[in-house]
């Protein structure tokens, strides 16, 4: 029988929500039976011998790094390629976080730590957040008409979050927890704001925050490190993946203007400040290269646009462009920003916060 679209709007809704709800209450029968992990503290010491948990915490932060690299380094190459990545990398990305996570608030004692039943409530929130990403839905609020379902499952998650504060208190553990989620929202709204341009940028920053929820701890590492008196406020304030999209902005603000310039500095293509900006690129190639004309006709004038909107047709353009005789043109490359995020988790473990350097704890 045929479905009309509303009666197969509903049912892709019933089914989502069905969905989620059999996931929340798998999550929240795993969290009961997990109340005694004294074989898995067994195990691992049998795997470990004599490991201490400082140690744990350590193999866990190594484990977590080694992880998100090689999601990342395959990322990047996706990203130099097409400028696109698959959606089933940060969907297995941000799982394998959840579970990582899962397994240290088991094992809570490192860093002095002390994790309830109640704060595994988290993963329902943090599950909300994440995947409805990945839902092919309209926003909150499009077109004049306001979207119930993203609305009432925010609703859930924060009445679930609640539920974690008031049967844990708002101790250290909790902010910590809490912060999980709020800056994973931070991502989602610097992408509707523009901050974040890509939508894969955006996907991959929320499966960093659930791969780390907390700082690493490497002996030794980061060479700038807060003074311990400030971790537990800066745990909460200013999580790590925040940390490593600051650094990745700075490595791609810094590295992306001076590639330019040398590059155009060889081929002694000159032009303030377009050499810091683009590069001259043949007319006819445009169209095969993942770039933006930063030349354009305005006014029967070919003038030139520094930051060209992402709106513009381009092919139009072009053609404008070669009725006026151009051959070869400035353009500004579409930078694959997956790349300076991977080597923002680096800096940001080896070398850590810049910003201690300006205002020291």
């Amino acid at each position: 029988m045929e479905v009309n679209g509303g009666e197969s709007a509903l049912k892709d809704k019933t089914q989502f929500f069905i969905f989620h709800y059999s996931l929340f209450t798998k999550i929240y029968n795993l969290t009961n039976k997990l109340q005694n992990t004294e074989l898995l503290r067994d195990l691992l010491n049998y795997i470990y011998p004599g490991t201490d948990t400082n140690a744990m915490e350590e193999i866990i932060s190594l484990t977590r790094l080694g992880i998100a690299l090689a999601f990342m380094t395959a990322a990047s190459v996706m990203d130099w390629r097409t400028r696109k990545v698959a959606n089933r990398v940060w969907i297995v990305l941000g799982i394998i976080g959840m579970g990582l996570l899962a397994f240290e608030m088991l094992f809570a004692e490192a860093g002095g730590r002390e994790f309830g039943l109640t704060h595994f409530l988290i993963f329902i929130p943090l599950a909300i957040i994440f995947f409805d990403v990945f839902w092919d839905r309209e926003p909150i609020y499009w077109e004049g008409k306001v979207n119930p379902a993203p609305i009432l499952l925010l609703a859930i998650a924060a009445i679930i979050s609640l539920a974690m504060v008031v049967g844990e208190g708002l101790t250290m553990e909790t902010g910590a927890l809490l912060a999980i989620p709020a800056v994973m929202l931070t991502f989602e709204a610097f992408y509707y704001l523009g901050v974040i341009r890509g939508g894969a940028d955006a996907k991959a920053m929320m499966a960093l925050a659930l791969m780390f929820p907390f700082y690493p701890l490497i002996s030794g590492l980061p060479f700038l490190a807060y003074p311990e008196r400030a971790v537990d406020f800066i745990q909460m304030t200013f999580p790590f993946s925040f940390l490593i999209l600051m650094n990745a902005a700075i490595i791609h603000a810094v590295s992306g203007p001076l590639i330019r310039f040398f590059r155009n500095l060889v081929r002694k293509d000159f032009g303030f400040p377009e050499m810091f900006l683009g590069y001259r690129m043949d007319l006819k190639d445009v169209p095969k290269k993942f770039v933006w004309p930063m030349e354009a006709v305005r006014e029967d004038e070919v003038v030139l646009v520094l930051f060209p909107k992402r709106s513009d047709d381009v092919k139009v353009e072009l053609a404008k462009l070669k009725a006026k005789g151009l051959e070869r043109i400035w353009v500004t490359p579409k930078d694959p920003f997956i790349i300076p995020m991977t080597l923002g988790i680096i800096f940001s473990a080896v070398v850590g916060n810049l910003i201690i350097l300006l205002f020291p704890f």
